[in-house]
């Protein structure tokens, strides 16, 4: 501020002696200037007394009724091109906080159009899903209950009803519907979702499950869907070794909030990994970076909305060719 205070000073110097229109030109390109780096309208306006005070020391003598004059147009000088710039400058946030919003509400429309189209599919697979569940279960009841026969159907019938699962999330996610969730062991929910995908999973998972009792809020068929995705995340990324954990800690959920006991689902592999910009959209709704065909990218954006239903946290580390390691912490349900 104190250079500006100078320039000024120094141009209303100039002009005040010599009158020449240069030094007003001077003061005009110092007002667009001092707007363009910030400084607020009335302090800019606010230097013409201090550089008032500057002539009087100086011993000019500014209340001669040419000098005043001339204070004055250099005072309009600088006001006037203040005043404009300030303006422009109004104008091109306005138009840019237009584009902004029509941006915001092309990309809602099309979110929507994507939405709508997932939730058809779902609606259409979960219509070709019933007949499989139907018949196998009257496969099954055509067998003894404790026949070797029923093993392969169980597997198609668990598959189906799994696939059912992550349909009806699909669903919710695209029509914003949250599932309540239930009082749920998680140590002993997640081992038991592991087992249920360890056989068709490559590689298989290692477990380290340091708590199985300590009760969350959540659902098992949700917890399923998460583990599946972001198992299937890591396969993807050609992980040689996933680790699911669960252990105890504590942790404040939200800036205004007390430190509570929680559970910590940990999900981490040594696959490619992801850069800081994919990091910064992994959990975006419709985002991926696999090609056309072979992903919705709604994996981590199901598992974000279902974790914050249950009024948990989800934080994402990766680093190319490090592996990413995901963290889901949930309050521990008293």
């Amino acid at each position: 501020m104190n250079a500006i205070l100078d320039r000024y000073a120094a141009g209303m110097a100039a002009y005040v002696v010599t009158e020449r229109e240069d030094a007003l030109v001077d003061i005009e390109d110092l007002a667009r200037g001092a707007i363009a780096a910030g400084v607020a309208l009335e302090d800019i306006v606010g230097l013409h007394e201090e550089a008032t005070l500057f002539l009087s020391e100086r011993g000019i003598a500014i209340s001669r009724p040419a000098v005043i004059r001339r204070m004055s147009a250099c005072l309009s000088a600088l006001a006037i091109a203040a005043a404009i710039a300030f303006s422009s400058q109004l104008e091109l946030l306005e138009r840019q906080r237009q584009e902004e919003r029509r941006r915001t509400e092309r990309e809602r429309r099309h979110l929507e159009t994507l939405g709508q189209m997932v939730g058809s599919v779902a609606h259409e697979l979960n219509n070709l899903l019933q007949p499989v569940q139907g018949m196998t279960e009257i496969m099954l009841a055509d067998f003894d209950v404790k026949g070797p026969e029923r093993a392969d159907l169980e597997v198609i019938l668990a598959c189906a009803d799994q696939a059912g699962g992550v349909i009806r999330n699909i669903l919710a996610y695209v029509r914003n519907e949250r599932r309540p969730p239930e009082v749920v062991a998680l140590g002993t929910a997640v081992e038991a979702a592991c087992a249920f995908l360890q056989p068709v999973l490559r590689p298989p998972l290692a477990l380290a499950i340091a708590d199985r009792a300590t009760p969350v809020l959540a659902t098992e068929s949700e917890l399923t869907q998460i583990l599946l995705n972001l198992v299937r995340n890591a396969m993807q990324a050609e992980a040689s070794c996933i680790t699911v954990r669960v252990e105890r800690g504590n942790r404040r959920f939200g800036a205004e909030s007390a430190v509570v006991p929680c559970l910590r689902l940990v999900v981490s592999d040594d696959g490619s990994g992801m850069s800081k910009d994919i990091l910064a959209c992994a959990t975006d709704p419709f985002f991926t970076t696999k090609t056309a065909g072979q992903g919705t990218g709604l994996g981590l954006a199901i598992v974000k909305g279902i974790v914050m239903g249950w009024s948990g946290e989800i934080e994402i580390v990766s680093l190319p060719r490090r592996g990413t390691t995901v963290t889901l912490a949930f309050p521990v349900a008293f």
